[in-house]
């Protein structure tokens, strides 16, 4: 009689149950950035159009301001002293003795996730791996999702190795997914060989796109007119940035032209740095602006007007490497404001790139760059169609053509749990 009611009763899915008592999907993301981040902001406002979503920000910088508690976001100023890597450190060690842990979790019980949601994590700095993963098993051994930016393996310091790269050796085992921005990688460290790898370049929101903007700046472009360049990002003399290089054509360039104007955006890291930028105001005066760090929107008003952009990495930095070619957003900014990129690195995508913009390789020279430059300044109608070149150009390359690989990446990861 037991076996005849057993093989009337009804089979059913555990996967069925499992999705039947969860209440909510929810997206929790921990980052170390800029509160506006661009690349953080595109994800957050692509996820919210199909999940809950709250972002859990650190803030490791004593000068940089941070917005107020919203009922979605959540900024945590850890700076208790004056250098932000002594303070990153001091969070990372009180990450690994489990400390402020339960304090996360009671505010994201009391604040987002409530009994049955299933949460995904979604990590955006390897600084936060370990916290993703603590976080992970008092949340159902939540997937996590790492968002990696950079080749960070190649991030070394003075000592020779990579603090970033270290963390993801120690924590990488708890990612479940790596999203990464350059489709042409080869190789990633070991500690992410066999797990699933989704592409998202960081590509500008076709949003800014502005054809008529663009035309009106080429029309306008005329035998005498003023060229504004313009550099926005790091300004580091020891990490990746060729910065050095930089100053010196654009000192070269407005020595030789003085039509030409240089303005630069970007966190301040390096004294040395401080001293070319005031050197060049005090002989340049109004050509040449230093704005210090400013919001995403200021980026894209600023690229929209100018006329050229600048962005050179260093070829003896171990970043720069011929099987790890990068996809810069500042270079995709660039065309989609038909602004012409001028840079120095090894691209993704630069057979398409490159009819529009001047790049230049490993062994180029300054000579080589400075003048080149200046013959495209002093070409016009060459200008002219290199910009809207660059618009053209710029379509291929829009958020909206990669954005919708979140929502992907997500589905997945559920799918498999």
């Amino acid at each position: 009689m037991d076996k005849m009611i057993e093989s009337y009763r009804p089979k059913i899915d555990k996967q069925c149950i499992r999705i039947c008592l969860i209440v909510s999907i929810k997206v929790v993301v921990l980052d170390l950035h800029q509160f506006d981040d661009n690349r953080i902001s595109k994800h957050i406002a692509t996820v919210r159009e199909s999940y809950e979503l709250f972002r859990i920000n650190f803030n490791f910088y004593p000068d940089r301001p941070s917005p107020k508690t919203t009922k979605d976001a959540v900024t945590f100023n850890l700076s208790p002293s004056k250098n932000h890597y002594l303070n990153g450190a001091l969070f990372d060690l009180r990450t690994m003795l489990g400390w402020g842990i339960s304090r996360l979790e009671r505010m994201l019980r009391s604040e987002f996730v409530k009994n049955g949601d299933q949460i995904i994590l979604h990590v955006h700095d390897p600084y936060l791996l370990g916290l993703a993963g603590k976080l992970s098993k008092r949340f159902g051994d939540a997937p996590i999702i790492y968002d990696r930016h950079e080749y960070f393996e190649a991030w070394k310091n003075r000592l020779g190795f990579s603090v970033a790269g270290m963390y993801e050796k120690w924590y990488g085992k708890y990612v479940t997914e790596v999203i990464f921005v350059s489709r042409n990688y080869h190789d990633l460290p070991g500690v992410f060989a066999g797990k699933p790898v989704t592409i998202i370049p960081n590509y500008p929101p076709g949003q800014f796109s502005n054809k008529e903007a663009v035309e009106r700046k080429v029309r306008d472009l005329g035998p005498d007119s003023t060229i504004d360049s313009v550099y926005f990002g790091s300004l580091n003399l020891s990490f990746d940035r060729d910065i050095e290089l930089q100053f010196r054509v654009l000192r070269s360039l407005m020595e030789s032209d003085p039509r030409v104007r240089f303005t630069v955006a970007g966190r301040m890291y390096d004294p040395q740095v401080q001293s070319l930028v005031d050197s060049m105001i005090s002989e340049f005066g109004e050509r040449m602006r230093y704005l210090g760090e400013i919001p995403y929107q200021d980026v894209i008003r600023l690229t929209q007007s100018s006329h050229l952009g600048f962005l050179f990495m260093r070829s003896d930095s171990p970043v720069w490497s011929e099987s790890r070619p990068s996809s810069p957003n500042k270079v995709f900014e660039n065309l989609l404001s038909g602004t012409i990129p001028v840079v120095k690195a090894n691209l993704d995508d630069r057979a398409v790139i490159e009819k529009c913009s001047l790049i230049f390789g490993k062994d180029s020279t300054f000579e080589e760059i400075r003048d080149q430059v200046l013959q495209l300044i002093g070409d016009r109608e060459r200008m002219k169609r290199m910009m809207m070149e660059c618009y053209e150009t710029s379509l291929e390359f829009t958020w909206e053509w990669v954005a919708g690989r979140y929502i992907e990446c997500y589905e997945r990861v559920l799918k498999e749990e």
